[in-house]
């Protein structure tokens, strides 16, 4: 561990220096913000991992909610898998920090927090060569092939570059897979938030379709109750209804009154 890496305690203290409304930022790809959740880090590197997002939560959106959320959720924890022992070393006030993503190897320790135009940065540095793993599987050669085989696929070109500019493309390459993968899990999750605020806001409609129908019998403007009909009029106990998920929805208890389900 390098000696600019903070720990958990002093972490806590750099976040206490600053302002406690300042809004809390990440320098960290494209992700900006920290979610909630902390967990430890890599199983053979000692610390507990800060997770970047997209967006902030109410833990995470200050600095102050966030040194309030560590002080409840980072200390005690452990490392276990279902192929390894509990870690018996748990988390404390000189555990080191990282910014950690569950999508790479990464080993980005916290150095500190510093003010930048009224918003408190958390400052990261790299020690991936040094802690661990690259991501890579391949050599450099075989990995700037691929480039140049996938660049002519998509464009129809065959360009050669500089080795320069050949690394620091390879380098953008494993940056730019961990900012993809943040997009598509946020985008994954507003799709599954909107796919059920559209049902929500669908059965809203037909509950009060059905409510509205239910006025007109009663003030004499149409004469079909709903549910006169023939089928199901709606009053039977669906797989639904009891917490059962069954495809196609069957009914799981005829009501007596039901013109197609009932006795």
């Amino acid at each position: 561990m390098e000696s600019q890496q903070l720990t958990l305690g002093g972490f806590l203290e750099a976040l206490d220096a600053v302002p406690r409304d300042a809004q809390l930022y990440v320098s960290f790809g494209s992700a900006k913000r920290l979610g909630g959740f902390v967990r430890r880090h890599r199983p053979y590197v000692d610390g507990v991992a800060l997770e970047p997002r997209m967006r902030e939560t109410e833990n995470t959106a200050t600095a102050g909610a966030f040194a309030a959320h560590l002080r409840r959720a980072a200390f005690g924890l452990s490392y276990s898998t279902e192929d390894r022992p509990v870690d018996e070393f748990l988390s404390g006030w000189h555990t080191p920090v990282w910014v950690s993503t569950r999508h790479e190897l990464s080993f980005n320790a916290v150095t500190g927090v510093e003010m930048v135009k009224g918003c408190a940065v958390i400052r990261t540095t790299d020690l991936a060569p040094v802690q661990g793993p690259s991501l890579q599987r391949i050599t450099d050669e075989e990995a700037i092939n691929r480039m140049r085989v996938e660049h002519l696929r998509r464009t129809g070109q065959d360009i050669q570059l500089a080795p320069a500019a050949e690394r620091h493309l390879l380098r953008f390459v494993m940056v730019g897979r961990s900012d993809l993968l943040h997009r598509m899990e946020e985008a994954r999750a507003d799709l599954a938030a909107f796919e059920s605020s559209l049902q929500a806001k669908k059965d809203r409609v037909a509950r009060l379709e059905e409510e509205a129908a239910r006025n007109d019998y009663l003030l004499g403007i149409r004469n079909d109750l709903p549910g006169d009909e023939p089928g199901c009029n709606g009053l039977c106990h669906r797989a639904s209804d009891v917490g059962v998920a069954v495809p196609g929805d069957p009914v799981a208890y005829p009501h007596d009154s039901c013109p197609e389900h009932g006795a």
